[in-house]
Parts: C-alpha cells; structure tokens; sequence
C-alpha cells in the first residue's frame, strides 16, 4: 500500500467518524439516515452527469448491463446496514456501537477477499488486520454487563458488521466493471428508494419535523457518507480490499474521542488499551505493503 493511498484511507476514516458522531446525535433516527440518502443522491448528481458527457450514454448502459448484479446486491446490503446501525445509535453509546459495527467483520471481510479475490495476505498484514479486530472487539466486550438496550444495541452492531462483509466483497468487484462515481449513485438511489415505504408507514407524521430541527446533521451524514463511500471505492481499484477495509478502521479511533470529549462518554482503561492495540495494527498494515 502506498503512502499516498494510506493518507486518503485515514482522511475517509475520519470523515465517516464525523458522520457517524452526527448520526449518534441524532440517537439513530431512521428518518434523519433517509434523507441524509437523498443528499448523498443529489450531491453525486453532478458528477453523474458528468460522467455521462465525458463516457457517452451507450458507455454508461454498458456499465449498468456489467455491473447491475453489484449495484443492486450491494444496495440491498446497504439497506441492512443503515437500519441496523440506526436500531445501533438508538441504543448504545458511539464509543461502543461504532468499533463493534465498523470492526467485527473485518477479518471475515479480508478472508472473502482471499477466497473469493484470490488476494495475497502476508504474516505482517494479517497480524495487523487481527490486532485492529481484537482491538475493535474488545472495546464493547464489556457493553455484555449493561442493561438490555445496551445488548440490543451491540447485537445490531454486530449486524452492521454482516452487511459490511457482504458490500465490501460486492464493492471490490462492482468497481471493477462500473465506474466508481456511477456505482455509488446508483447504490445510494436502490437505498433510499428501499427505505421510502419503511419511512412512511412507521414515520408519516414526524417526516416533516425532523428535517426541519435536523437539517444540518442530515446535510452532515448525506455529504459524510457520499463522500467517504466513493473516496474508499476509488481506493478498492488500487489496493487490497482486506488492507484497505481493515485500515479504515482508524475511524473508531477518531468516534471513540469525538464520544469522549463531546458527549460524555467514560474513557475506560479497557477503551484506551483497545485504541493502542488497533494503533499497533494500522502500523502493522502500513509496514506489510
């Protein structure tokens, strides 16, 4: 892995950690996550658009006959994961949700990458993505003593940690056949389209009021998950999927102080062990390319 991709790596880490800190703010609202979605679709319009006057139209249908199966496959695990991880905030604290979510299916995630890419781990690589998993895991192993929202709140982490499995894997060939810009557009429309019924049934009379007191978090997530989801697909067309997911993981980092230092969260002996130990694992990552 170069410098330079490693740099790019840990700017998305922590954008994607200020996203999710605004998304904890909001305890999780499903409603606030949906048109954080339509944000993300209108502000990657553009370049859509743009892609299409540069390539042509034929190219682009081109890439929607090739890429479909990922583009929809991968939308229908981003349904998962946004429900999930608002069922998460809704109940647990960022310090804990978002290490257990973003870290417990990165060693799965660099195994399929081997299985199914034919991508080579080496010794020192594979120490640092299981140093960055034992440090994620460790972080809420102690949220299994709390109280039952705190667990409910842990088990949709965990959840969260399935789809990232699945779209990673989908995301690292999807981009291979459709370019990334056009990819994410796409995976952002089937989301947001996907969740508009869910919204409606449960939701229909808050709609309103939540995008009129949550507007600047909505921009905030929309904008966040836009632009860290496409800078970390244009990194899947230049390096290993199991180095890059398990490098982004620098992002618990960033979302375990942002908790700490802005809404109160206790900085535990076990949170700070944990810190080091993924700490240690990034170096690792870093030193394997």
């Amino acid at each position: 892995m170069s410098t330079s991709l490693f740099l790019v790596v840990l700017v998305a880490a922590v954008f994607h950690a200020v996203w999710n800190f605004y998304a904890r703010k909001m305890s999780g609202n499903i409603v606030v996550f949906w048109f954080a979605l339509w944000v993300s679709v209108l502000v990657l319009l553009p370049l859509v658009a743009g892609l299409v006057v540069l390539e042509g139209v034929d190219a682009i249908w081109a890439m929607y006959r090739q890429g479909y199966p990922y583009m929809i496959g991968t939308g229908i695990f981003h349904i998962g994961y946004f429900i999930l991880l608002a069922r998460a905030y809704e109940y647990g604290e960022i310090s804990v949700v978002y290490p257990v979510a973003r870290g417990s299916g990165i060693g799965a995630t660099a195994f399929c990458g081997w299985l199914f890419l034919n991508e080579d781990i080496n010794w020192i690589g594979a120490t640092g993505i299981g140093l960055v998993c034992l440090g994620i895991l460790s972080m809420g192993a102690g949220v299994l003593r709390q109280n039952e929202q705190a667990i409910d709140g842990f088990k949709s982490a965990l959840g969260v940690g399935v789809t990232i499995i699945g779209y990673s894997v989908i995301d690292k060939m999807g981009v291979g056949v459709v370019n990334p810009i056009l990819y994410i557009w796409t995976m952002f429309l089937v989301t947001v389209l996907a969740i508009w019924p869910l919204v409606i049934s449960r939701h229909r009379g808050e709609v309103r009021k939540i995008l009129a007191r949550s507007r600047r978090s909505i921009l905030i997530i929309g904008t966040g998950s836009a632009g860290t989801y496409l800078t970390i697909l244009f990194a899947f067309t230049m390096g290993p999927v199991g180095y890059i997911v398990a490098l982004r993981e620098f992002a618990v980092v960033v979302g375990a102080v942002l908790g700490v230092v802005l809404l109160g969260e206790k900085l535990t002996a076990g949170k700070v062990v944990a810190i080091g130990t993924i700490a240690a694992g990034l170096v690792c990552i870093k030193l394997a390319s």
